[in-house]
């Protein structure tokens, strides 16, 4: 299976705005393996980070071009992007993960268990699409999630 990376860094959330969003297409399948975020505030600042589950995605992503872990890897199928002029609408279900941490430097990873990855399934709006977004505070950050295609 081919690993892929997508990452923002020193970058300033804005509370419902996703930071980092993929999606597959249709009879596509990925699973988020990791998720990183380092502080880099310059004073004590308190930020929510979560992964929701997109009920309807984003509109008119900026894409990017997700990082390859080996060279070898083929081009990566699912899309990938860092902004939208047009936000997705999430589940108003807590988050498939969530963690509080101060943006004065902390690190927070987590990484999936065997059979704890999370599954996007390409489909239709609801199962396609997984964010990152800050559902609280504003402290600068340096965010990746790592996914592998199957």
């Amino acid at each position: 299976m081919a690993v892929y990376q997508i990452a923002r860094e020193g970058v300033t959330p804005v509370a419902g705005n996703m930071l980092l969003s993929i999606t597959t297409g249709l009879q596509e399948i990925a699973m988020v393996t990791e998720v990183s975020i380092g502080g880099e505030a310059t004073a004590s600042s308190v930020n929510r980070m979560v992964v929701r589950r997109s009920t309807t995605n984003l509109t008119t992503p900026t894409a990017q071009t997700p990082s390859k872990a080996s060279p070898t890897s083929p081009a990566a199928y699912s899309d990938c992007a860092t902004t939208a002029t047009g936000e997705p609408t999430t589940a108003a279900a807590p988050g498939i993960w969530t963690y509080s941490g101060n943006m004065f430097g902390g690190t927070w990873r987590w990484a999936a268990g065997p059979g704890q990855q999370l599954l996007i399934l390409g489909a239709t709006a609801g199962n396609n699409e997984y964010t990152l977004e800050s559902s609280s505070g504003t402290g600068i950050l340096s965010c990746q999630m790592i996914f592998e295609e199957v």
